[in-house]
């Protein structure tokens, strides 16, 4: 069972997340605040083995370049995918609030990491050009199983089941 750890940093208030089974663990969205990011690293006594970017937008990717520096490791995102043989994930390409936004879907755990795609009862915002990619991309959303909590770039967590009610952007479909 992975533990999942939410670092908020900066000034927007970005959720960064450690992702870990007590020895390992990838990193989620390092936005800024490196030095607060790679202290928890160390109190943990954790082994970087990658880092998940789900879009590219600063406050997601801000301490990026201190992090690989540091921990010399495998950077994921919607051009380099890879797929980790120790966590196990799938990424799920939603576009809308960028041309680059992924999830990651640990699927052994039910958990996914949307970025700035699907918040707590709300959805990340988009250009006008991107309406139907998003559009489109929300209704892929819809039919993912239900019961996966998701941990979205800002706020709270939530689950799909909850999210299929109580968000007014995904109830209207």
């Amino acid at each position: 069972m992975l533990k999942v750890e939410c670092i908020v940093n900066g000034y927007l208030e970005e959720n960064c997340y450690l992702i870990h089974d007590g020895k390992k663990c990838l990193v989620v969205d390092p936005g800024s605040e490196s030095d607060k990011i790679i202290s928890r690293i160390s109190e943990l006594k954790l082994e970087v083995k990658g880092i998940l970017i789900t879009h590219s937008h600063f406050d997601h990717i801000g301490a990026l370049d201190d992090l690989k520096e540091k921990y010399k490791c495998l950077v994921i995102d919607n051009e380099n995918r890879k797929e980790d043989y120790i966590f196990k994930y799938k990424i799920i390409e939603n576009y809308g609030h960028t041309l680059d936004s992924i999830s990651f879907y640990f699927y052994e755990d039910k958990i996914m990491f949307t970025g700035d795609f699907v918040f707590k009862e709300s959805i990340g915002n988009y250009d006008y050009e991107n309406e139907y990619i998003m559009m489109e991309s929300l209704e892929l959303f819809k039919k993912l199983y239900k019961n996966i909590t998701i941990y979205p770039g800002h706020g709270e967590s939530s689950t799909i089941d909850y999210e299929l009610k109580n968000n007014p952007f995904l109830r209207g479909f």
